[in-house]
């Protein structure tokens, strides 16, 4: 059935627009500086909005609306390599063409948000193919929210309803939820609730230690009995990011999941995954998938990629009516983004040993290999990270050495961004559209940055 008004007019217009839009985008196609006579506007305005927010930005950056595929512009009219794409939103790259599909689509609707009480076709679309591709787990249903904290804070309250009056969480040591009131105790950095109350019962414990692989599970499993002796059996869910974003991406073995998770189960404890920045960025879809947990999981976030944010759990946690609503499902151009977004990266060779996914990991990392044991000897002391999570190391790994080079990177064409303390990583989220020629400037850039900065 058409979404939206339709009319041979209207789709002679969206083709010539689409194909218009696409075009000049397509010009912005590699670095270049500043224009002179914009740097000044690009000043003006930050000013003006650090007075609006009360606060400064890490960079220089506002963007112009212009970029293709690895590029982005800025208002000063230089181009850089974004390469933390928002925190990991923009995998598939710059003006991709879904993305302007998805915004062309948006504007043929009556409305520019999806919403809960009222349902638009978009959102019922996009959850019948996130339910098909969670098929091979317990997940049945999936219910929208408009950030990843929410979606987070979504599942806290389906699993405190379920388990009442066991509310205790076990969460773990880096761990990052997100930001709202419940979230941020979650989080396992304190400074991020500095001045806050504890809100929530929640317990951390270490995850997987990949310093010392042989005792990583023996730990973790050690400190969970602790847990129990101390609380006794209070616990509704043990909640885990399987690849840990912000401290870098550390991530587990799948034989230390399963046992983690068999020690859940055995005690009535839900298993939680946060996949608000993992989602679609590993060798599968889901990291769970990649590291075969369908059978464990009882609820999962997604967010970022999706262009959409949401809560996938069992018919086992149905929660009650009256439990989850809210005005937004996401806007109608997030919907229709997302639905291509999961059909295109699932349909194409994106996943498994041959995916483009996994070839990009292996190319970055071969690089990162000729660097570390080449001209930039003692100065790259880790580089890792799975599909196009990926980050690194140089220097002392200091926070202070670390926003150093990533500032210089910056000023070089590359933008990045930081994760983890003590040690700091560089943190690269890699758009799917790099090609080969760009990994080579990319790595001929970071050379001359190491060597600039290290």
């Amino acid at each position: 059935m058409a979404i939206g008004v339709q009319s041979t007019e209207i789709q002679e217009h969206f083709n010539k627009l689409f194909s218009a839009i696409l075009l000049e985008q397509q010009k912005i196609d590699h670095i270049k500086p500043a224009d002179e006579d914009k740097k000044e506007i690009l000043n003006a305005k930050l000013k003006e909005y650090e007075q609006l927010k009360g606060r400064g930005f890490f960079y220089a950056f506002m963007a112009s609306g212009r970029g293709h595929g690895p590029f982005v512009e800025m208002v000063d009219g230089s181009i850089k390599f974004d390469l933390i794409n928002g925190i990991g939103v923009n995998l598939l790259g710059h003006s991709h063409p879904i993305y302007i599909k998805a915004n062309l689509e948006a504007a043929t609707s009556d409305t520019m948000m999806t919403g809960n009480l009222l349902s638009y076709q978009e959102p019922y679309e996009l959850s019948k193919v996130l339910i098909d591709a969670v098929k091979e787990s317990n997940l049945k249903h999936f219910w929208f929210s408009c950030s990843g904290s929410f979606a987070n804070d979504t599942a806290l309250k389906i699993l405190w309803q379920k388990k009442a009056p066991n509310y205790r969480l076990i969460a773990f040591q880096k761990s990052f939820a997100g930001r709202s009131i419940a979230m941020q105790d979650v989080t396992y950095n304190a400074s991020y609730r500095e001045g806050m109350p504890s809100s929530i019962q929640v317990d951390h414990v270490p995850h997987y230690n990949y310093k010392d692989p042989e005792n990583a599970l023996r730990n973790t499993l050690n400190a969970l009995d602790k847990l129990i002796e101390k609380n006794g059996n209070t616990y509704c869910a043990l909640t885990i990011e399987l690849i840990q974003g912000e401290a870098g991406f550390i991530f587990g073995t799948k034989e230390y999941y399963e046992e983690i998770f068999k020690w859940a189960k055995a005690r009535g404890i839900y298993i939680w995954i946060d996949e608000v920045q993992s989602f679609a960025r590993t060798h599968q879809l889901f990291a769970y998938q990649m590291f075969g947990l369908d059978k464990y999981v009882d609820i999962v976030t997604v967010g970022k990629v999706l262009q959409a944010c949401g809560t996938f759990y069992s018919d086992e946690l149905n929660p009650k009516p009256g439990l989850i609503a809210g005005t937004f499902n996401g806007s109608v151009a997030s919907m229709n983004a997302g639905k291509s977004i999961v059909r295109y990266l699932t349909e194409g060779n994106f996943y498994g040993k041959s995916g483009r996914i996994q070839e990009l990991e292996l190319k970055f990392k071969a690089e990162f290999k000729k660097l570390a044991e080449g001209t930039c000897s003692g100065k790259i002391p880790y580089y890792g990270g799975v599909g196009t999570m990926l980050s690194f190391e140089v220097g002392d790994a200091s926070n202070d050495t670390t926003n150093k080079f990533m500032k210089k990177l910056f000023d070089n064409g590359i933008i990045t961004f930081s994760a983890g303390k003590e040690p700091t990583r560089v943190r690269f989220l890699l758009p799917l559209s790099l090609l080969d020629e760009h990994i080579q400037e990319i790595f001929s850039i970071l050379e001359k940055t190491i060597l600039e900065v290290i």
